[in-house]
């Protein structure tokens, strides 16, 4: 029987997998535990592990995965050096976050009376988040750049908007992995040198922290060459800067890729991966994948309120915020991130006809009508 070690925090993990696994939980807040007999550990950002904490790899532990898109908290290549191969879920929140960042451009364009299709986006990575957010931009006709240099290499039916047009676009939203090294390092890829020379109405970040020079953001704020910004990625996380969250338009604890959807894909790609590996069978999982039916017929919501009712940003936010003074506020960040509930995705919630006629924006995020009206 193969065993896997898991952080009990990866969603429903149990149930993709099959009678010939078994599955041992430990709690990633406690020190890493034994891994000697097993023959997988699947962790999510929130442990590292490196040459110096891994020290000693048991025989028997041949996979590593986490249950995140990024992967920048693994060593990949010492494991790989040792003979374990790493494996991820990338892509598996592309759809989550591509919503946060629509949904907080709309919210932002309402609430400083902006009109999206008269402002154009640079979308800084196209990989499968950037993707995303280009097709939920095309949905409401946002012009947009999208620049990806290292793609432009790899994908001959790709072509990268260049550096000067994408630093002429109003807004910057980030889709990049953290890279410190290398070709095409994403460290700082936006510091003091490209903000003093540029100005932009709104920054959002929710890839990588440290990808943004939070210190120059937040001078560039202050000096009025950023209008807004929307952060959910921190350089030093769990110890956000509270001063940028002060200062931003939207700031939430790392959550932008938490959807039921997204957690339930990160596991079914993990289990996918793992399964292919050790040549054992995936159990069907499409029962898990279930819509949800909202009943707002008979309540009156401005477009503004109406988002908020079907995503929580500004929960998170003033969560995020509740935190600013407290001295434990790293702890509490990430109890955040593991306590609230998940929210579904838009083309997994059902509301009255009515109101999809009345606000079409809600047809163009994918929410269904529901089946009764």
């Amino acid at each position: 029987m193969l065993k896997i070690i898991a952080d009990k925090n990866i969603y429903k993990l149990d149930q993709f997998l099959n009678d010939n696994v078994k599955l041992t939980t430990f709690d990633p807040n406690d020190p890493l535990p034994g891994l000697e007999t097993y023959d997988a550990l699947f962790v999510r950002t929130v442990t590292k592990l490196n040459s110096q904490n891994l020290e000693r790899i048991p025989e028997s532990l041949k996979l590593i995965g986490t249950g995140s898109s990024g992967s920048d908290h693994i060593e990949k290549e010492y494991f790989k050096s040792r003979g374990v191969q790493v494996i991820d879920a990338k892509g598996s929140n592309a759809d989550a976050v591509s919503e946060y960042v629509i949904t907080s451009l709309l919210l932002w364009s309402i609430k400083r009376g902006k009109k999206l299709t008269n402002l154009k986006v640079g979308i800084i990575g196209a990989g499968a988040t950037g993707s995303a957010v280009a097709n939920q931009l095309s949905r409401f006709e946002i012009p947009f750049l999208s620049y990806d240099p290292p793609r432009e290499q790899r994908d001959k039916n790709y072509s990268s908007a260049s550096l000067k047009d994408i630093l002429e676009c109003d807004i910057l939203t980030f889709h990049v992995p953290l890279e410190k090294e290398g070709a095409h390092p994403t460290f700082h890829w936006l510091g003091d040198s490209k903000l003093s020379a540029n100005s932009f109405e709104l920054i959002i970040n929710a890839s990588r922290g440290g990808v943004i020079d939070e210190l120059a953001l937040l001078n560039a704020v202050r000096e009025n060459t950023v209008g807004d910004i929307i952060i959910d990625v921190w350089e030093a996380e769990p110890d956000f800067n509270t001063a940028v969250a002060e200062a931003a338009f939207i700031a939430t604890p790392h959550i932008a890729g938490y959807s039921e959807q997204a957690k339930l894909n990160a596991s079914k790609m993990l289990i996918e991966q793992f399964s292919e590996f050790f040549d054992v069978e995936v159990p069907d999982s499409s029962k898990l994948y279930r819509s949800k039916e909202i009943d707002l017929a008979n309540l009156n919501y401005t477009a503004y309120e109406l988002l908020l009712r079907l995503h929580p940003l500004r929960e998170y936010d003033a969560d995020l915020r509740d935190l600013n003074l407290r001295p434990d506020k790293s702890i509490l960040f990430q109890k955040l991130r593991t306590d609230r509930p998940y929210r579904y995705e838009y083309p997994y919630i059902s509301l009255d006809k009515t109101l999809l006629d009345e606000f079409n924006i809600l047809k163009k995020l994918g929410v269904k009508p529901l089946t009764n009206t």
